[in-house]
């Protein structure tokens, strides 16, 4: 079961963007069911709201029966364990004051370029993004508006999820800055746009100064990313197929399937020239995984009032070691009218650049035994520029040590600091 699912939200994904991707691009155009696909797939960014739901579409006694054909070698699944992973959903929802697909910052983010169009600037469409249960439970919530970012967490539930308890975070958070406090209590937490832009700035300095040069952000050409779009087209149409399967529960019901092993050598074949020059996308392997199933596999899409209306994948498919009868879906349903606007929560506590620096002064202090005092900035003496440079000398950025200069530690907290870890 733990290899099986393992490889589940990789396979689901990868399958679902490769439906979507040839979908989309609208260029199958030669059989009547593949028409439908690509025009549902067209229509889904046509609203100005849209909502993408994951969870597994199977019961408790469904998956613990899945796990005793996939476990057979290994420690069956507990009830409880079985039972979250029918409870659970991921929902994402996207909106905006025109049509999606009229937003040029969201279709950079379907291709991978500049998704949020700058840190600190608004994109022109707010997203919300959630881990709750069917029964309305929510265990983390992340919200991108106007601009800013806003987070809340069950820190109990999610502990709870992993077997955990959470305790220890509690009482260790008593240590840092109020919002970290209010973190771990489960409240509303913000950050500012500008603010992330100067988390990421500082970021980039210290590992230009690591490697001795500037450090940019990473991003995808806009050109790259169209050829990988076309690249990835022309391979689905060589692969993938597609068949009617008629009504079901009202929706036009087509089953989109390709010979897994096959696909992922062509698409490695074909993509390796066109990302020859993205940094860490260079080396890509000339084969796919031995462990990829030499079979066909496929998704069930289904079509309501023209636009796609759930995808639904059988993990066992990527077993190829499962008996037939072993079945476990996840499903996706998509919504464009259903979904309510992300809104900026009230009363969230603001994360400033000033928490930041405490935050690190908290921990790096814990480990040389300073203690600095929470809630106020605390004063140390302005380093000179000799003992920034005596400091740099021990292979941390200067822009670090002004940091931790500014947030409290003298020269000889540094120095004892770096002796420490060093």
């Amino acid at each position: 079961m733990r290899r099986t699912v393992r490889g589940a939200v990789a396979a689901t994904a990868c399958t679902v963007v490769l439906a979507t991707g040839l979908a989309a691009c609208g260029t199958v155009k030669q059989l009547t069911a593949a028409e439908k696909v690509s025009d549902a797939f067209g229509r889904i960014t046509d609203g100005k709201t849209l909502k993408a739901e994951l969870s597994f579409g199977a019961t408790a006694d469904e998956i613990l029966a899945f796990d005793k054909l996939a476990s057979s070698k290994g420690k069956p699944m507990d009830r409880k364990t079985a039972e979250l992973m029918a409870e659970l959903k991921i929902s994402v929802a996207v909106s905006a004051d025109k049509p999606l697909k009229d937003i040029q910052s969201f279709k950079d983010a379907q291709s991978g370029a500049d998704p949020f169009n700058a840190l600190g600037q608004d994109p022109g469409f707010d997203v919300a993004y959630a881990l709750a249960g069917k029964s309305g439970k929510s265990y983390a919530d992340l919200r991108w508006v106007d601009g800013n970012f806003y987070v809340k967490a069950d820190v109990d539930g999610i502990a709870q999820l992993a077997g955990e308890n959470a305790g220890e975070l509690k009482d260790a958070a008593r240590a840092f800055p109020k919002v970290v406090q209010d973190a771990v209590a489960g409240k509303w937490i913000s950050i500012e746009g500008k603010t992330l832009k100067e988390f990421a700035d500082q970021a980039t300095k210290a590992a230009g100064a690591k490697t001795g040069g500037a450090s940019a952000a990473p991003s995808v050409d806009p050109k790259v990313a169209s050829g990988l779009v076309n690249t990835v087209k022309d391979v689905l149409s060589r692969n993938v197929t597609f068949e009617d399967k008629g009504k079901q529960d009202g929706a036009d019901h087509i089953y989109v399937a390709a010979p897994a092993k096959a696909l992922a050598d062509d698409l490695l074949k074909s993509v390796r020239p066109v990302l020859k020059d993205v940094p860490g996308l260079d080396k890509l392997p000339s084969a796919a995984p031995t462990d990829i199933p030499d079979k066909k596999i496929g998704l069930d899409v289904f079509v309501k009032d023209g636009s796609v209306s759930a995808i639904s994948f059988d993990l066992a498919q990527v077993d190829a070691d499962l008996p037939a009868d072993a079945h476990l879906p996840v499903k996706v349903t998509f919504s464009k009218d259903a979904a309510e606007a992300p809104k900026a929560p009230e009363g969230a506590t603001k994360f400033a650049m000033s928490d930041f620096e405490q935050i690190v002064s908290s921990m790096l202090g814990s480990s040389t035994g300073i203690k600095p005092k929470i809630g106020s900035k605390p004063a140390a003496a302005p380093l000179t520029e000799a003992q920034i440079k005596e400091l740099a000398a021990k292979g941390i950025p200067e822009a670090q040590i002004k940091m931790l200069n500014q947030s409290g530690m003298g020269y000889e907290q540094i120095k004892k600091l770096l002796g420490s870890t060093s």
